[in-house]
């Protein structure tokens, strides 16, 4: 008799409950204008500082927006790695950082973070993606907006949950990783690769 993943079964039982429900939103006029700027709607493509941005995964369509906003380094967050097909005849960097989100961890946002700071040392334009620019990515910008520019968390996990990303609530995981502890050994790990 085959034996069920207790975790998977979980995972799918919380999937079937709640739908994919996102977050809500606040409305547009409440909206911080220090919150990502929409780009693109239809991508999810948005910019969130002068050198990243984010979105879903690249197509065609987007392949236009990359080039016109001279983004040089990509990060992929998926397991799968379409980057290479969808990307590959243009001049940048591919990242591939694979992470499942209901498993996603302080290593995982360390590698993303250390990869947005090798690309601020070299003046290097970044846009970070999943599949829908929503759970995964928006981990990894909180916890760039904590590191990077001195956001409080609190701060960080609003804009991530009801910036108009597209998180998922399901996701109670991801706001977890933001303890203090979790942060301080990212920020250490940053000061002292070694």
């Amino acid at each position: 008799m085959t034996q069920i993943n207790p975790k998977l079964l979980i995972i799918t039982t919380a999937l079937l409950c709640s739908g994919c429900m996102q977050s809500k939103p606040v409305a547009e006029h409440e909206r911080p204008t220090h919150w990502g700027t929409e780009l693109n709607d239809q991508h999810n493509f948005y910019q969130v500082s002068s050198m990243l941005y984010r979105s879903e995964q690249p197509n065609e369509e987007l392949k236009a927006e990359i080039q016109k906003h001279n983004i040089q380094v990509v990060i992929n967050l998926r397991s799968r790695d379409h980057d290479q097909k969808v990307l590959s005849d243009m001049p940048l960097k591919l990242v591939h950082i694979p992470i499942q989100t209901w498993a996603i961890n302080r290593e995982d946002l360390l590698a993303i973070m250390q990869e947005i700071q090798r690309a601020k040392t070299n003046n290097q334009k970044v846009l970070i993606h999943c599949y829908h620019g929503s759970d995964r990515t928006g981990a990894s910008i909180a916890m760039y907006r904590i590191l990077f520019e001195g956001w409080k968390t609190e701060d960080a996990i609003q804009e991530m949950k009801h910036g108009g990303y597209g998180f998922h609530k399901i996701w109670v995981n991801i706001e977890k990783l933001f303890s203090p502890e979790n942060i301080k050994w990212t920020q250490e790990q940053l000061s002292n690769p070694s």
